[in-house]
């Protein structure tokens, strides 16, 4: 195939542009490629002033550049698909795939407008094709950007939200939209620069009218900043429990305005993402564990003995249950009514149905060991020393 290839272009390099070498120069068969139909005789009837070999020499072109567009299509394929094999990702193999019809439309576009000024044709016929050659080189590049674009998108997705589906789906198409608009915007202006139209004004134009469109949609661009910067930093996805503000609830949807939270008492509540995005947000699903702290108040005719026997329950209770992982038991205050016992213990979960029935179980662990052992809970209590004087 390379031999072939090979051949073929230099049968077209090489390809006279005359019939004979003794014709003159002012002959326009020299002046363009005749394919040797400029010897034939029944081809040189003339239609609108030109030749009909002329026509049938034309209409080879065009048949010649769909050919070698082909070809050279078929030979870049072949050789790059054999690089690709070797390497484990699919992105050149998508790459492949975007530059298979550009390349081909780019080379017939190029062999086509050539054609046009190597054919002898009058001005204005070169001038249209040569305008309708330049919209479609243009249109085919726009297009070749729009599908480079589709995959970096593809790049960015896997390497930034390959583990968050949710922000995927929301996030790709804005920036799939955002990115196209641009790349159409960008290649038309410059399509008509190239083309001399008045771009200026154009532009000039364009960059009023954004400004007043921003100025009347001041908070909805603030609310989608807002979006892009809850996407960027990710401090909760769709699921989490969080606290914005006042509002304690889980994520139910994050959208292109605002964010809808499903408080514990079941209320709804839709917060614009700019507020979203100026709060501090706790992110109660990103704990590692719960932690549980409390007091156990003991009554003063406790004595020491006791005191060394509860703190010996407390830890073999919180230390032998199979959800704590860490705990603290300490007698530390002399409190006002009571012998208090500092507890803090960490539950290996973060459900808190889970971590609830943990502490169910502890506590009742808790109680039934102490009334076992005679160790009374203290309550609030008031002792009152009534002092009778003696009588004067």
């Amino acid at each position: 195939m390379k031999r072939i290839a090979m051949w073929f272009c230099l049968l077209l390099c090489s390809w006279p542009v005359g019939g004979h070498a003794q014709e003159t120069m002012e002959s326009p068969a020299q002046l363009q490629p005749t394919f040797g139909l400029h010897r034939v005789g029944a081809l040189q009837t003339e239609i609108g002033g030109y030749p009909l070999w002329q026509y049938c020499a034309s209409f080879i072109w065009v048949v010649l550049a769909f050919a070698v567009a082909q070809l050279i299509d078929f030979l870049m394929t072949q050789q790059l698909r054999r690089v690709t094999a070797r390497t484990r990702t699919d992105i050149d193999d998508k790459l492949i795939e975007v530059l298979h019809t550009p390349v081909k439309a780019a080379v017939t576009l190029v062999m086509l407008n050539a054609g046009v000024h190597v054919f002898k044709w009058p001005e204005w016929v070169e001038k249209i094709l040569s305008t309708v050659f330049a919209v479609a080189v243009g249109a085919t590049i726009i297009y070749l950007a729009l599908r480079l674009v589709d995959l970096l998108l593809i790049v960015v997705e896997r390497k930034f939200f390959s583990g968050d589906a949710q922000t995927a789906r929301l996030m790709m198409p804005v920036l799939r939209k955002s990115l196209k608009v641009f790349v159409i915007i960008i290649g038309a202006l410059t399509l008509a620069q190239y083309m001399g139209l008045p771009i200026t004004s154009v532009v000039a134009g364009l960059g009023i009218g954004g400004i007043a469109v921003a100025l009347a949609a001041q908070n909805t661009l603030a609310n989608v900043f807002g979006t892009i910067t809850i996407l960027a930093d990710r401090p909760f996805r769709v699921g989490d429990r969080v606290q914005i503000d006042k509002f304690d609830g889980t994520v139910e949807t994050i959208g292109l305005r605002s964010t809808r939270i499903r408080t514990l008492d079941g209320h709804l509540v839709t917060l614009p993402n700019k507020i979203v995005a100026d709060s501090g947000i706790t992110n109660i699903s990103l704990r590692p564990n719960i932690r549980q702290l409390f007091t156990i108040s003991l009554t003063y005719d406790t004595t020491p003995e006791k005191m060394r026997e509860a703190l010996q329950i407390a830890r073999e209770v919180i230390g032998r249950h199979p959800l704590t992982h860490d705990f603290i038991v300490n007698w530390r205050d002399f409190g006002p009514h009571s012998l208090d016992i500092f507890v803090v213990y960490w539950a290996k979960t973060t459900d808190f149905k889970e971590f609830l029935a943990a502490l169910e179980e502890i506590n009742l662990e808790l109680k039934a060991r102490y009334d076992a052992r005679g160790l009374n809970f203290a309550f609030p209590t008031r002792t009152i020393h009534l002092v009778q004087s003696s009588p004067s």
